[in-house]
């Protein structure tokens, strides 16, 4: 018997034998044809003789009804919602995990009064009672009253990290183990309802490159320092500017960890700069120009200063903008300069050049 309905012939091992479930198994997808392979016939045959649980690695969206044991690990904010007759509904998500992985529970009405008085909590084990379908970040189970029955079980979750070069855009589901780079400063802003919010910018770093995560209100608020280590469970991606970021929504969990991770600053030698990337540059500057003020869209005055910074393999003319415009203030040709995250472009006349955004981490050192 293969492993493919070999773990599911287990479950009900003391029931049948072996040759009477094949046999059972190929007339399953005989009679089916086409709309069965083997593992879904296995599960059709198994529940003939009960209930089955399966480990979650072993769950897809097409399995239909479904039984599994597993550890919260993370919960997600309630979210309300009006549907069509105009009655107010509510929504929660739960990740739950077992040694094989992870997988998103799907809670609707009053099974989300669990979640609002905080009976729910990151750790418990429950066994799941639902049906699976293919959800916006994979297979999710919606679980209905009944479904969902908390049990003693010693399970060790399997949450395995992602490297930040496997991160592409419109990602679930990411957990990432990473190094603070840059802890990034809290920011307030003005919500549409008027209250305030906070957001921060944090830059990650593992031995496959680097990647900003967003944090909201209390996430934000974290004490973080350079070099400690972050892990990130149940995150998202999307791109913005060019650029693909994470963000940890209300279902997601940041915290720190003992665990060291390697990371090391690419320094991109000037010769090597392309239109349309990010890089890291480090040089000296060998050019200054004077600051120059504009008017932005919005009526507010914006400045722009070029500087030309050179390395042993070339020279680039660098525009640093509004705040970081100050720290030229009393700059000597032959300053040490450092340039984190700044974009390299073709310039008015074609011309490569490079721009320090907002997110351009900005460093000059005297000349020795």
């Amino acid at each position: 018997m293969d492993q493919e309905i070999g773990e599911i012939y287990d479950q009900i091992s003391g029931q049948i034998s072996p040759q009477e479930f094949e046999r059972k198994v190929e007339e399953k997808v005989q009679l089916m044809g086409e709309l069965c392979d083997r593992r879904t016939a296995a599960m059709l045959v198994a529940r003939e003789f009960g209930e089955v649980e399966l480990k979650i690695d072993r769950i897809r969206p097409e399995t239909g009804k479904v039984t599994f044991v597993g550890k919260i690990v993370s919960i997600s904010e309630v979210h309300e919602f009006a549907r069509g007759d105009g009655s107010a509904g509510r929504v929660a998500n739960l990740s739950l995990g077992d040694e094989t992985g992870t997988i998103r529970i799907v809670l609707w009405d009053e099974l989300v009064e669990a979640v609002s008085s905080g009976e729910l909590k990151v750790d418990q084990t429950f066994r799941i009672r639902g049906f699976t379908r293919e959800g916006y970040f994979g297979t999710e189970v919606t679980v209905d009253r009944g479904g969902f029955e908390e049990v003693e079980a010693q399970i060790q979750t399997r949450v395995e990290p992602h490297k930040i070069s496997e991160i592409r855009a419109d990602m679930g589901d990411i957990n990432l183990l990473a190094k603070v780079v840059d802890p990034g400063v809290v920011r307030e802003f003005a919500r549409r309802d008027g209250s305030v919010g906070r957001v921060r910018s944090v830059t990650l770093g593992d031995d496959s490159g680097k990647i900003r995560l967003t944090l909201w209100d209390e996430k934000a608020e974290m004490d973080l320092c350079d070099g400690e280590t972050l892990e990130v469970i149940n995150a998202l991606s999307r791109e913005r500017y060019g650029q693909v970021e994470i963000q940890a929504g209300g279902y997601s969990v940041v915290r720190k960890s003992e665990d060291a991770v390697e990371y090391e600053e690419k320094i991109t030698p000037v010769s090597e700069l392309a239109p349309g990337s990010i890089y890291s540059i480090s040089g000296f500057v060998t050019g200054l120009g004077e600051v120059r003020e504009f008017e932005r869209d919005n009526g507010t005055v914006g400045r722009v200063s070029n500087i030309y910074v050179s390395d042993e393999t070339g020279r680039v003319r660098v525009a640093l903008w509004n705040d970081h415009v100050q720290l030229i203030d009393n700059l000597d040709l032959g300053s040490r300069v450092d340039l984190v995250d700044c974009q390299a472009k073709e310039g008015w006349n074609g011309e490569l050049e490079v721009s320090c955004g907002w997110s351009t981490k900005v460093t000059f050192a005297p000349p020795e």
